[in-house]
């Protein structure tokens, strides 16, 4: 009985399947999204807005990520704008003399062998400052002024660790 009972069942199912199935539109697949579309007619992808005739193209996937789909991309204009809102926060330095002399000042920080550097970086410091001054268009004048100040400080420690150096085999004795 159970037997029969399963197989008007299954028979039942099978003829619920094959109401549905001719009720059913073939559903086209956006191929930038890969959603299914609601309705067999549909023109456009519900969720990216593509039309659902076009055929893949690369950039597809980034636009309906961004909802860009049908849109145009106008860089120029976009460009502009961006340019007015942005406010420039440091001073553009083209005075490759300071940032020479701020090399040297990082090279200084190297303990014991750093003390090399701290007249390089007075030297090409100063030579920096005054071109600034010479042709400030270049721009590079706090670095170069930053660089010898910092460099008086890097040499006090570096005198610091000389002297550890030397004291402390004597105070070994």
């Amino acid at each position: 009985m159970e037997n029969g009972k399963r197989k008007v069942k299954n028979e039942n199912r099978e003829s619920n399947r094959e109401k549905l199935s001719t009720f059913h539109f073939p559903l086209s697949v956006c191929n930038a999204c890969g959603t299914e579309s609601r309705r067999g007619n549909a023109k456009f992808c519900l969720i990216c807005g593509k039309l659902l005739r076009e055929d893949y193209q690369p950039l597809d996937t980034l636009r309906a990520s961004y909802r860009m789909q049908g849109k145009s991309l106008d860089f120029k204009t976009a460009e502009i704008e961006e340019r007015e809102e942005i406010i420039d926060l440091f001073e553009q330095n083209k005075n490759t003399v300071s940032q020479t002399a701020w090399a040297c000042l990082v090279y200084s920080f190297v303990p014991y062998l750093g003390i090399i550097f701290i007249p390089l970086t007075f030297f090409i410091g100063g030579f920096g400052y005054i071109t600034a001054l010479r042709q400030p268009q270049l721009g590079g004048r706090k670095l170069a002024l930053i660089s010898i100040s910092f460099s008086f400080i890097v040499l006090a420690v570096q005198i610091f660790l000389w002297w550890l150096l030397y004291i402390i085999p004597e105070l070994g004795k």
